[in-house]
């Protein structure tokens, strides 16, 4: 009888045992599935370069002739880190915006500073009265630094997926330069979760 009892109150303890891990068990699964995966946004980062055509300014045979130049391209927000998210975005901030210009070594020192402006979706975002074009002719990075200004850029990504982007200067040469812009710019992207 001893040992009916023992081995009843055994049972019982293990019995007892098993029903906490149970309970421990299905509490858990509970908690973890009443989670809302749309609570949790997704963020992350994306490099946003675009390249515009070959652009030629032949501006004359001789000093003090200026030549003007007009690129345009489209700066799309879509790119293998961002196209799963397109439709679900929520908030885009830039940093680190930059022209590169590439093919402008022919330059000469006494060459003036002239203008630069540069236009988002029809608005004049950044005018540059003095543009000093020696600055970037050797490969250094003109980066836009103007905050308000590199937010509305991001808004207009934000709302229409791309930006139509417009440079347009003058560059105080006699010579003839075929060249390139480049418009690059780091966005940190926060989207709903997939």
């Amino acid at each position: 009888m001893i040992f009916i009892d023992l081995l009843l109150c055994y049972n019982l303890k293990k019995i007892y045992i098993m029903k906490n891990y149970f309970l421990v068990s299905l509490l858990f699964v509970l908690a973890l599935s009443s989670c809302k995966k749309d609570l949790v946004d997704a963020k992350f980062s994306s490099q946003l370069s675009e390249t515009s055509d070959e652009i030629v300014v032949n501006s004359g045979t001789f000093k003090g002739v200026s030549g003007n130049y007009v690129t345009e391209f489209d700066l799309d927000l879509s790119n293998p880190d961002t196209q799963d998210y397109l439709d679900r975005l929520k908030e885009i901030e830039l940093s680190d915006v930059k022209l590169q210009f590439q093919g402008l070594s022919a330059l000469n020192q006494d060459d003036t500073a002239t203008d630069l402006i540069i236009t988002i979706d029809n608005a004049v975002v950044f005018n540059f009265n003095h543009f000093k074009y020696m600055d970037v002719a050797s490969g250094q990075d003109f980066i836009l630094d103007d905050t308000q200004k590199t937010k509305q850029i991001a808004d207009y990504l934000l709302s229409n997926k791309k930006v139509h982007v417009k440079i347009q200067g003058t560059i105080p040469s006699a010579n003839q330069f075929n060249f390139y812009i480049k418009f690059l710019a780091k966005a940190e992207i926060t989207a709903k979760a997939l």
